[in-house]
C-alpha cells in the first residue's frame, strides 16, 4: 500500500470516527490528508463510498489480526479465549477512554437504513465476527451445557459487547465497559458444565484482580486508524 493511500485511509477513519460518514467530506479528507488536490484523491478512490468501505475492511482486518486472534490461539483453553477478547475489548477503548466506540456500531447507526452498500458491509463484518466466536464455542462444546446454542450465544456476546460499547461512549466512563465485560465472563461461565466451572472460576478471581495488567500487556488496534 503506498504512503499516500494509507495517509488518506488514515485521515478518513480519523474524521469518520470523530465526525461520522455522512458528515465528511472529500475536502474534509484532502485536508486531513494534506493533499495538495482532488485528483490526488481520485487517483486512489473512484468516491467518497469506494474509500468508505476500504476504511471498513480495514479496520475489520486490524480487528481479526490483533483483537479476533487471541480466538483461534491453539494452545490457550477455548473459554480462556473468549474471556482474554473480552478483555482486549475493554483494552481497545480504553485507548481513547471509551469516547470513540466501536467504527462497526457507529457506522450501523449511522447508515444501516440510510445506504444499503454499509448495510450489507457492515453486516458480513458482524457474520465473520460471529463466525469466529462460533467455532470457538464449537471447540469448547465439552465443557458447555448441552443447550447452549452457538449462534445464539455468540450473537449475544457481539450484542453485549457493542452495547456496552456505545453506553461508555455516551456516558464517557470506560467503567460501564469494565463492568459489563466481567459480567458478561460470568454469564458465560454459568453455561459451563460442573465440572469446567472452577477452571472458569479461577480465571475470573485472577482477571478481577490483574484485568489491568493483562489489558495492558495484549496489543489490540486502534479503531480509529
Amino acid at each position: 500500500m503506498s504512503d499516500r493511500r494509507t495517509q488518506i485511509l488514515d485521515a478518513a477513519a480519523t474524521l469518520i470516527s470523530e465526525r461520522g460518514f455522512t458528515s465528511t467530506s472529500v475536502d474534509d479528507v484532502i485536508k486531513g490528508a494534506k493533499l495538495s488536490g482532488k485528483s490526488h484523491f481520485y487517483h486512489y478512490f473512484k468516491s467518497k463510498e469506494e474509500l468508505g468501505y476500504e476504511v471498513l475492511n480495514r479496520q475489520f482486518e486490524r480487528f481479526a489480526e490483533r483483537g479476533l486472534a487471541i480466538l483461534r490461539e491453539p494452545m490457550i483453553d477455548p473459554l480462556e479465549r473468549l474471556n482474554l477478547f473480552i478483555d482486549a475489548v475493554v483494552a481497545l477503548q480504553s485507548e481513547s477512554g471509551g469516547r470513540r466506540g466501536s467504527p462497526f456500531g457507529n457506522l450501523a447507526a449511522e447508515l444501516a437504513d440510510a445506504h444499503e452498500g454499509f448495510r450489507v458491509r457492515i453486516e458480513a463484518v458482524f457474520e465473520r465476527w460471529a463466525s469466529q466466536i462460533r467455532s470457538l464455542l464449537w471447540e469448547a462444546r465439552p465443557q458447555l451445557q448441552d443447550d447452549v446454542d452457538a449462534v445464539r450465544l455468540s450473537r449475544f456476546i457481539i450484542a453485549a459487547l457493542e452495547g456496552a460499547v456505545l453506553m461508555t461512549r455516551v456516558k464517557r466512563d470506560l467503567s460501564v465497559l469494565e463492568g459489563i465485560a466481567e459480567d458478561l465472563k460470568r454469564f458465560i461461565a454459568m453455561h459451563v458444565r460442573d465440572n469446567a466451572a472452577i477452571q472458569v472460576s479461577r480465571h475470573l478471581e485472577y482477571a478481577g484482580s490483574s484485568q489491568h495488567g493483562i489489558a495492558g500487556n495484549m496489543s489490540v488496534p486502534s479503531m480509529a486508524g
